[in-house]
């Protein structure tokens, strides 16, 4: 087999296996890549096993294993403040959005409650409000007020610990990048 052979047959594998993923992505079936990746890995290790030229250098090889170095360096280092800057919406109170509670005594003899949420880091005035709530009578609280004070805390919160989830998410694919170098790294170190 040819080099252009070679590569034109990796082309059409990664398409094959791209549309693959992208369906069982579009259809909820994730069990398809799990079969499909390492499939087309193995079809072209068997294709460039049928290669008759040389393919690559040493030089070519230091290259890309430099290369390759240098990427894991700036995305462990890029990864990391991503992950820390996108956590930090978990942990730091100056970014949580600000949410006042006032009680006002009705002429009735109740009390009625109202919360309101305002911008992250902003002072309590009308123009940063984003949302308020009233429950008229704090006393005899209905359900379906209980259930709108719940939600309305809940989904106050619920933009930073998107945030926060996705800063653990990239930090543990960061984490587990630098631990899957360094098992490759002993082991080329211990066999060389």
């Amino acid at each position: 087999m040819k080099r252009l052979t070679y590569l034109v047959c990796s082309v059409l594998v990664s398409g094959m296996v791209a549309a693959m993923i992208g369906w069982s992505m579009a259809a909820g079936n994730f069990l398809v890549p799990v079969i499909a990746i390492p499939l087309g890995i193995i079809v072209v290790l068997a294709c460039r096993g049928e290669v008759d030229v040389v393919i690559t250098d040493e030089r070519e090889s230091r290259i890309r294993s430099k290369a390759a170095l240098r990427t894991i360096e700036a995305v462990v280092i890029g990864g990391a403040i991503v992950a820390i800057i996108l956590y930090s919406y978990v942990v730091s109170v100056s970014l949580f959005p600000v949410i006042t509670g006032k009680i006002i005594s009705n002429d009735n003899g109740t009390n009625s409650m109202i919360i309101s949420e305002y911008k992250s880091g902003s002072s309590a005035i009308p123009d940063n409000l984003i949302r308020s709530i009233t429950i008229e009578n704090l006393n005899a609280m209905n359900e379906s007020e209980a259930l709108a004070y719940c939600s309305f805390i809940s989904e106050s919160y619920q933009e930073n610990e998107n945030r926060g989830i996705a800063g653990m998410i990239f930090g543990s694919g960061i984490l587990s990048l630098l631990i899957i170098y360094g098992v490759f790294y002993l082991y080329y170190r211990q066999k060389y």
